[in-house]
Protein backbone atom coordinates (compact mmCIF):
# COMPACT_ATOMS: atom_id res chain seq x y z
CA UNK A 1 0.00 0.00 0.00
CA UNK A 2 0.85 3.44 -0.63
CA UNK A 3 2.73 5.31 2.20
CA UNK A 4 0.23 8.24 2.94
CA UNK A 5 -1.67 10.24 6.18
CA UNK A 6 -5.10 9.00 4.67
CA UNK A 7 -7.41 8.15 7.45
CA UNK A 8 -9.19 5.68 5.51
CA UNK A 9 -6.83 4.67 2.96
CA UNK A 10 -6.42 0.93 4.01
CA UNK A 11 -10.46 0.74 4.58
CA UNK A 12 -10.97 2.05 1.06
CA UNK A 13 -9.61 2.87 -2.20
CA UNK A 14 -11.30 0.28 -3.77
CA UNK A 15 -14.09 -0.76 -5.97
CA UNK A 16 -16.54 -2.09 -3.26
CA UNK A 17 -20.00 0.37 -1.88
CA UNK A 18 -19.81 1.44 1.30
CA UNK A 19 -23.45 0.15 2.56
CA UNK A 20 -25.79 0.86 5.23
CA UNK A 21 -27.21 -1.99 8.13
CA UNK A 22 -29.90 -2.78 6.01
CA UNK A 23 -27.53 -3.20 2.69
CA UNK A 24 -28.42 0.10 0.99
CA UNK A 25 -25.67 2.54 -0.28
CA UNK A 26 -25.16 5.31 1.73
CA UNK A 27 -26.31 7.67 -0.85
CA UNK A 28 -24.95 11.69 -0.20
CA UNK A 29 -25.31 10.34 3.28
CA UNK A 30 -22.74 12.47 6.02
CA UNK A 31 -21.50 10.44 8.56
CA UNK A 32 -20.23 12.79 11.44
CA UNK A 33 -17.50 10.72 13.51
CA UNK A 34 -16.72 12.86 16.91
CA UNK A 35 -14.04 12.00 18.65
CA UNK A 36 -14.93 13.06 22.46
CA UNK A 37 -11.63 12.74 23.98
CA UNK A 38 -9.55 14.95 21.49
CA UNK A 39 -12.60 17.04 20.83
CA UNK A 40 -11.97 16.70 17.04
CA UNK A 41 -15.02 16.21 14.67
CA UNK A 42 -15.08 14.33 11.03
CA UNK A 43 -17.20 14.29 8.14
CA UNK A 44 -17.94 11.84 5.74
CA UNK A 45 -19.48 12.02 2.30
CA UNK A 46 -20.89 9.30 0.01
CA UNK A 47 -22.31 9.18 -3.47
CA UNK A 48 -24.12 5.83 -4.48
CA UNK A 49 -22.13 4.18 -1.70
CA UNK A 50 -18.87 5.65 -2.78
CA UNK A 51 -16.67 7.37 -0.21
CA UNK A 52 -16.97 10.51 -2.55
CA UNK A 53 -17.15 14.44 -1.84
CA UNK A 54 -18.43 15.67 -5.52
CA UNK A 55 -21.19 17.73 -6.05
CA UNK A 56 -23.33 17.03 -9.55
CA UNK A 57 -26.03 19.12 -11.18
CA UNK A 58 -29.31 17.23 -11.96
CA UNK A 59 -27.62 16.42 -15.33
CA UNK A 60 -24.92 14.69 -13.95
CA UNK A 61 -22.15 17.66 -14.36
CA UNK A 62 -19.62 18.16 -11.86
CA UNK A 63 -20.60 21.44 -10.25
CA UNK A 64 -16.97 21.18 -7.92
CA UNK A 65 -15.22 18.72 -5.64
CA UNK A 66 -15.18 18.91 -2.32
CA UNK A 67 -13.99 16.60 0.08
CA UNK A 68 -14.92 13.30 0.98
CA UNK A 69 -13.23 13.37 4.62
CA UNK A 70 -13.58 16.31 6.14
CA UNK A 71 -11.69 16.53 10.24
CA UNK A 72 -9.76 19.19 11.51
CA UNK A 73 -6.70 20.09 9.99
CA UNK A 74 -7.31 17.31 7.45
CA UNK A 75 -9.24 16.69 4.40
CA UNK A 76 -9.34 14.03 1.36
CA UNK A 77 -10.52 14.09 -2.08
CA UNK A 78 -12.41 11.28 -3.14
CA UNK A 79 -14.29 10.11 -6.31
CA UNK A 80 -16.19 6.65 -6.04
CA UNK A 81 -13.73 5.83 -3.47
CA UNK A 82 -10.41 5.89 -4.89
CA UNK A 83 -8.29 9.10 -3.65
CA UNK A 84 -8.67 11.31 -6.77
CA UNK A 85 -8.62 15.25 -7.34
CA UNK A 86 -8.91 16.95 -10.64
CA UNK A 87 -6.50 19.60 -12.02
CA UNK A 88 -3.12 20.63 -10.18
CA UNK A 89 -4.64 20.05 -6.48
CA UNK A 90 -3.40 18.07 -3.97
CA UNK A 91 -5.96 15.17 -3.11
CA UNK A 92 -5.14 14.64 0.71
CA UNK A 93 -3.96 18.06 3.08
CA UNK A 94 -2.92 16.92 6.06
CA UNK A 95 -1.81 17.39 9.75
CA UNK A 96 -3.34 21.23 10.05
CA UNK A 97 -3.12 21.60 6.13
CA UNK A 98 0.82 21.76 6.22
CA UNK A 99 1.29 18.20 4.12
CA UNK A 100 0.11 17.88 0.85
CA UNK A 101 -0.40 14.62 -1.27
CA UNK A 102 -1.08 14.06 -5.11
CA UNK A 103 -3.70 11.11 -5.93
CA UNK A 104 -5.49 10.28 -9.17
CA UNK A 105 -7.87 7.01 -9.19
CA UNK A 106 -5.87 5.34 -6.40
CA UNK A 107 -2.51 6.12 -7.53
CA UNK A 108 -0.39 8.53 -5.65
CA UNK A 109 1.41 10.46 -7.84
CA UNK A 110 3.33 13.18 -5.93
Amino acid sequence: MENSNSIFLALNNTDKQQLDAEGNPLNGTRVYAEDFKNGKHTILRFIDGYLDGDLFDTNGNLIMQRPAVDADGHQEYWRKNKLHRDGNAPAIYSNGFTEEEWWQDGKRIK
